[in-house]
């Protein structure tokens, strides 16, 4: 982007209430402004200790101020290119140092405050853009640009912060190198005329404020999974962080046919046993199997778990953003939630005939939900590294399942003396408290399940 050097005429602005966020003076804070993809956004720019505070400049990817910022002093360049007239020439003595700098020794938003602090990507500033509304306004006699929340009412406030025009023009790196030219990298930019974003010469120094992110891509507190994961659905539906048959996010777990509950070599029409041989001789074993005998989820891990419907599925695909992924080195889709948590799906493939296919490729999981096209047909969900979706396939096949909290709300109180011994007790959150009915003097009063049943402890 051009540098603009001809702002001086006064800027007219409407002068609005601005409600900061934060809870305290305690800053930096991350605000949840509610974006798609999780992403919360700081309180204050890097240097500063309060949202109106300018902070430090930085050249893109460098983590210290200095006193001049050209292609003499950047430090990842050779020095001023005699055949570059000005910031607008081609210049070929630029080091790359990545396409994306967030995370890295680069990144001076993860150097000077780290955790799991880091300077947005362009795509973040385009999020922050279509999600928010923007307005020119002053905070505590600073003028800069507030963003607002669409979807939640929350705000942050960017001052504007320019090294030449303080006061005037608010202009903020992004991790995001311009790819054609390694002597750009994109940034936020706003003034009096307006705000978007554009490239920036790489050396000069502009102003950042980050963004947090998770770190890891599952939101498990422990490793005793499985574990009940929010990612705020409008449904209030919570997914388990593990597939059936593992004890842990990024294991492929089993491999089931629609209805049936264990696993096997071989699966095609002949073995499939909810059907005499054929597509056209399966049984009827109702349209949804979710808390049924047919119902692996429920089946093996009790307690309120069972499998999702294809509703439930539609909700993941469409509330949640997803990335292909890895975790531990394993293949997979991170879908997050507008709250900011993540669940972890592995690209477990699927079992077909005596083959698993398609391992570290493929995720393909199985909803509660007969398919529409036929009773030899149920519903899931399928993905790669290009995309992901809903689809209808044959019950045989051997796919993965992920389970789903159910929501019960009619308690009943059997007796104690009506379920077996070996019978586990799980909580109202499907988390089991206790491996047979004879702890269950150790447990506090209160509402458990036993076998898919309320039970309660006076």
């Amino acid at each position: 982007m051009k540098k603009l050097l001809s702002v001086l005429s006064m800027i007219i602005v409407v002068l609005t209430t601005y409600a900061q966020t934060c809870p305290d003076d305690n800053h930096p804070h991350a605000i949840n402004l509610g974006l798609p993809s999780g992403t919360k956004w700081a309180c204050c720019n890097v240097g500063a200790d309060k949202p109106e505070g300018f902070g430090g400049h930085y050249a893109w990817g460098e983590t210290e101020e200095k006193e001049a910022y050209n292609e003499v002093t950047y430090q990842y360049c050779t020095g001023e290119d005699p055949n570059d007239y000005g910031w607008y020439g081609q210049n070929t003595q630029y080091q790359d140092i990545g396409n994306d700098i967030a995370g890295t020794q680069y990144d001076v938003a993860h150097v000077k405050w780290g955790d799991s602090w880091v300077m947005p990507s362009v795509d973040e500033i385009k999020e922050l853009f279509y999600n928010c509304t923007c307005t020119l306004t002053y905070m505590n006699g600073v003028f800069g640009q507030k963003f607002t929340s669409k979807s939640n009412g929350a705000s942050i406030f960017l001052p504007a912060a320019d090294l030449s025009y303080p006061g005037l023009i608010g202009e903020y790196w992004s991790s995001t190198q311009q790819q054609s030219n390694l002597k750009w990298a994109y940034g936020l930019y706003f003034h009096s005329d307006g705000t978007n974003w554009d490239y920036f010469a790489r050396a000069i120094g502009l102003t950042i404020r980050p963004v947090k992110k998770g770190t890891d891509a599952q939101t498990c507190p422990d490793e005793n999974h499985p574990h009940i994961i929010d990612l705020g659905l409008p449904s209030g539906t919570k997914w388990a962080c593990c597939n059936v048959g593992t004890d842990k996010p990024e294991g492929y777990g089993g491999y089931y046919a629609w209805g049936e509950t264990e696993e096997k070599t071989s699966y095609d029409w002949s073995t499939y046993t909810l059907c005499d041989g054929s597509e056209s001789t399966c049984h009827d074993i109702g349209s949804n199997i979710a808390g049924t005998e047919y119902d692996v989820a429920h089946v093996k891990w009790g307690g309120s778990w069972v499998m999702p419907t294809k509703d439930q599925l539609a909700e993941l695909l469409y509330y949640c953003t997803s990335q292909w992924t890895t975790k531990n080195g394993v293949n997979g889709r991170a879908f997050t939630g507008r709250n900011g948590c993540t669940i972890f799906l592995p690209a477990a493939g699927f079992y077909w005939f005596d083959e698993i296919l398609d391992t570290g490729i493929i995720g393909d999981y199985w909803s509660s939900t007969q398919g529409q096209s036929g009773s030899h047909t149920a519903c899931g969900m399928d993905f790669n590294d290009g995309g992901r979706s809903r689809f209808e396939g044959y019950r045989y096949c051997g796919r993965s399942v992920r389970p789903v909290l159910s929501e019960t709300n009619s308690i009943n109180l059997p007796q104690i003396s009506s379920f077996k011994s070996s019978q586990a007790i799980y909580n109202l959150y499907g988390i089991k408290v206790a491996d047979t009915i004879a702890h269950i003097e150790a447990l506090s009063p209160g509402i458990y399940i036993v076998n898919g049943k309320k039970i309660v402890i006076k």
